[in-house]
């Protein structure tokens, strides 16, 4: 018999994201995380503006200025902090900052709250799992206090040593690169401009370094000898933090060592058992990437499981077809760039500065930014009007649930068979039927013929188009 329809393993962002959508779809879940209390020092550094659409479809959640800052400029500095190639990073593509710094224990603790107010939300702190047991239709997590949680479905996000991946026997195939790089997460001190990110192409030691005002990330690889402990010690980082800053103005946070992994789960499903985020996938972190894949992961997976619940198992069956490309070219992103950003051959790096200052030179480098960056093919989020009502924008207006936009026409016109819960939309029809709303898009974004309908999935991504017959 089943306690509930899903049980999430790990309350990480990608957990409590998760969580919460499906919440906001009525589905009853159980998180079980072994941590009272978000982790409350910083991890992740960035997110981009898909990955900021996808936060901003769970009701209740914070708005995004309180768990994030835009950043302003991304590029390559030299050894002696002058630009090499910085970007303005003022574009902005589904209504979002192209790029945007994060405060994760902020965003934890809004995703918890959001997820527990729904309602269909329980949570069992203090708590790890230590198997995993299915059955035909359903799938039991079994507790480090010997309790049994049983649901119909049951995801791990439980990062990269994930539990719920090694009993349900799915391999995690790749690398672990042993190259041991130092992070330094600091507060206070004097930023020069707005928020940046930038890659110092340094062949003594390469780093990374953000800034926003009253905050900084530094991370500095460790060369052939030095001691992991040591290079952590305060003195360490306080020495390396000089050629920055004032570090007595500077409260550190956190200061570790840590290595990397380009690794993905064999497979992301295993009869009853579902894996996202880290555990089902591991990046190096040099395209800023790693937490982002995940969060969409969760948005990908909560619509599927809400259907999966209410009795279609095949809607499982897209979400790996679906993430593992974007995951692997990301990826493959990310080890492109950690070997040119790691690299400490003098005439490359050399060569490697010269070519980007050649590139800055060039008329309108600087303004790229500006420009919406080239994104994916999900549903626009354009400013509209509902029946001439005030200016919103049109995830605002959807939700996470289908949507269903006709084309000058009512969609229930066009089609027939539309869910439960799935809003109806009428674009450029100021009269549709009672239950249909009747937009206006403010920015011209969203094209189509005349008498079609646009199907989008809740995780904004387009379904289909029909046709009137």
């Amino acid at each position: 018999m089943t306690e509930t329809a899903v049980v999430v393993v790990g309350m990480g962002p990608v957990g409590a994201l998760l969580a919460a959508l499906l919440g906001s779809r009525g589905v009853a879940t159980v998180v079980i995380e072994p941590q009272e209390l978000p982790y409350p020092k910083p991890r992740a550094a960035v997110l981009d503006n898909e990955a900021l659409r996808a936060l901003g479809l769970v009701p209740g959640l914070p708005p995004a200025e309180k768990w994030s800052t835009p950043v302003a400029a991304g590029g390559v500095i030299g050894p002696d902090q002058r630009p090499l190639l910085m970007i303005g990073q003022n574009g902005r593509a589904y209504g979002h900052p192209a790029l945007a710094r994060l405060d994760q224990p902020a965003l934890e603790t809004g995703l918890r709250a959001a997820a527990e107010a729904t309602g269909s939300v329980r949570v069992l702190t203090g708590h790890s799992v230590t198997g995993v047991e299915q059955s035909d239709g359903t799938v039991t997590a079994v507790l480090d206090d010997g309790r049994r949680v049983t649901g119909q479905w049951l995801v791990g996000c439980d990062g990269t040593g994930s539990a719920v991946r090694t009993a349900a026997g799915i391999g995690f195939t790749g690398t672990t690169y042993p190259q041991p790089w130092l992070v330094v997460d600091a507060v206070g001190g004097e930023v020069d401009g707005g928020p940046s990110v930038a890659f110092v192409a340094d062949e003594n030691r390469p780093c990374v370094v953000m800034s926003q005002p009253g905050r900084w990330r530094w991370e500095w690889m460790l060369l052939p000898g030095e001691d992991p402990r040591e290079m952590a010690a305060d003195e360490t980082v306080r020495r390396l933090i000089a050629a920055w800053t004032e570090p007595a103005g500077l409260r550190i946070e956190r200061a570790t060592v840590f290595t990397f992994h380009a690794r993905t789960a064999d497979r992301w499903r295993a009869g009853r058992v579902l894996l996202a985020g880290d555990a089902a996938h591991a990046m190096p972190p040099f395209a800023g990437a790693g937490l982002g894949t995940g969060i969409r992961d969760a948005v990908t997976l909560a619509w599927r499981l809400a259907d999966a619940v209410a009795g279609d198992d095949r809607a499982l069956d897209g979400y790996e077809r679906d993430r593992r490309p974007d995951v692997e070219r990301t990826t493959a992103l990310a080890l492109r760039i950690g070997r040119v950003v790691q690299s400490r051959n003098r005439t490359v790096m050399r060569l490697t500065r010269g070519v980007l200052r050649t590139v800055a030179a060039l008329p309108g480098i600087g303004r790229l930014g500006s420009r919406p960056p080239v994104v994916r093919r999900a549903l626009p989020n354009p400013a509209v009007r509902v029946a001439g009502g005030a200016p919103t924008t049109l995830d605002e207006v959807i939700g996470y649930r289908w949507a269903y936009l006709g084309h000058g026409c009512d969609p229930r016109d066009v089609t027939d068979g539309i869910p439960d819960g799935a809003v109806l939309l009428a674009l450029d029809h100021p009269d549709p039927r009672p239950g249909c709303l009747p937009i206006t898009d403010l920015d011209g974004l969203l094209s189509g013929r005349a008498g079609t309908v646009t199907v989008a999935r809740p995780d904004r991504f387009p379904h289909t188009t029909i046709k009137r017959s």
